[in-house]
């Protein structure tokens, strides 16, 4: 069966004490977010914090600038990713 999750790896962490589902702001629990997969019903919403910036999406050939207060919503609502393979001799 064809999976719907979408998987994430954030690289480097700016939480917000809160409005974070991270209770203590330990380096244990900040770790814990590194990455993850989410469901066909999830999200993860982030906000910029610093002047400006860039966000990567599948490596480094997509990008999008950010400016402070930027939003960024993330599902997995977008259509499957097809992979086409060749064999090699």
């Amino acid at each position: 069966k064809e999976s719907k999750c979408l998987q994430y790896l954030i690289r480097e962490h700016m939480i917000e004490k809160a409005s974070s589902n991270v209770s203590s702001g330990s380096p244990e629990d900040v770790k814990g977010l590194n990455n993850g997969l989410l469901g066909e019903d999830e999200q993860l919403h982030l906000r910029w914090n610093s002047q400006k910036g860039r966000i990567f999406i599948d490596g480094s050939h997509l990008t999008h600038n950010l400016v402070l207060g930027d939003e960024v919503l993330i599902n997995s609502k977008a259509p499957p990713l097809q992979l086409f393979t060749q064999e090699f001799e």
